[in-house]
C-alpha cells in the first residue's frame, strides 16, 4: 500500500522540522488516519521526501527520513491548451498533469467561451496551479507541469516551443495520430469547443504544426487532451521499452 502523499509548497520548514500546512494536516489525520510515527511522502519541486509524522490533534509536524530527486519528465511534451468552460478546463488540467505533460501554454482563442481580464486571469492562475498540484499528488509525481499565463495565439512566442509540433484539427488534411511517428521533445495543440477559427488554423499550419486527428468521432475538449497527451507520452515510453528488450 502506498504511503499517504502531500504537497509541501505551503508547509514551513524550520530547524529541520516540517510544519505541515493546515489542510494537508487535516487530510492526513482525518482521511488517511495517520498517527504519530506514521510515514508519509512529501512532494516538493521535483523531490520526494519521506517523512515521519508527529500528530497533535489537527496539528502535524514531520521529520525528514530521506530525500531523493525525481528524474526529469520523460518524454518532454508541451501542451497548447485553449481556455475552456470551467468543468472542461479543470478536467483538461488534471488529465495533462496526471499523464505527465511538461509545460502547459494557455491560449485565448477566438472561440474560447471564457474571456478574462488580466487581473482575473492572474487570480485564476493560482487556482489552476492548485489543480495541477493536487493532480500530481494523486498521480504520485513530484513535478507539476509548468503553467504559462494565457495569451493570444498570434502573440505566442513559437520559438519557445519544441520543433516537433502537432495540432488536433477537424480538417480534411489531418492524419490519424496513430499513423504518425512522433518526434521528441514535442508540443500538441488542443483548441476550444467548436475547434480553431480559420485564421488560427492557418497560423498553426504556417508555424509548422502537423494536423492530426484523434478519433473518427467528435471529442469533447477535455477528452481530446486526455487522448492526445496520453498517446504522445505513452508512445515514447513504449518505444523505449521495446529498445530495451
Amino acid at each position: 500500500m502506498s504511503l499517504p502523499r502531500l504537497r509541501l509548497e505551503k508547509s514551513d520548514f524550520k530547524g529541520g522540522i516540517w510544519c505541515i500546512q493546515r489542510d494537508e494536516a487535516r487530510h492526513l489525520v482525518t482521511v488517511r488516519r495517520c498517527r504519530t510515527g506514521s510515514l508519509a511522502e512529501g512532494l516538493l519541486g521535483g523531490e520526494r521526501i519521506r517523512l515521519e509524522l508527529r500528530c497533535d490533534g489537527d496539528s502535524v509536524t514531520a521529520v525528514e527520513v530521506s530525500r531523493e530527486e525525481e528524474p526529469p519528465m520523460y518524454p518532454e511534451v508541451h501542451l497548447l491548451l485553449a481556455l475552456l468552460k470551467s468543468d472542461q478546463f479543470d478536467s483538461s488540467l488534471r488529465f495533462a498533469a496526471e499523464i505527465g505533460v511538461t509545460e502547459i501554454h494557455l491560449l485565448e482563442c477566438e472561440r474560447s467561451v471564457p474571456k478574462y481580464s488580466r487581473e482575473r486571469a492572474a487570480g485564476k492562475l493560482a487556482r489552476w496551479r492548485r489543480i495541477l498540484d493536487e493532480a500530481t499528488k494523486q498521480a504520485g509525481s513530484a513535478r507539476a507541469p509548468l503553467l504559462k499565463a494565457p495569451e493570444r495565439l498570434d502573440k505566442l512566442d513559437f520559438t519557445e516551443l519544441p520543433e516537433a509540433k502537432y495540432a488536433a484539427l477537424l480538417s480534411g488534411v489531418s492524419v490519424p495520430i496513430s499513423q504518425i511517428e512522433i518526434k521528441y521533445p514535442a508540443v500538441v495543440a488542443i483548441g476550444p469547443e467548436g475547434d480553431w477559427s480559420p485564421d488560427e488554423t492557418s497560423l498553426l499550419l504556417e508555424r509548422g504544426f502537423q494536423a492530426v486527428s484523434l478519433s473518427e468521432r467528435i471529442l469533447r475538449a477535455s477528452t481530446a487532451v486526455a487522448v492526445a497527451c496520453s498517446w504522445m507520452v505513452l508512445s515514447a515510453r513504449n518505444v523505449a521499452v521495446s529498445h530495451q528488450g
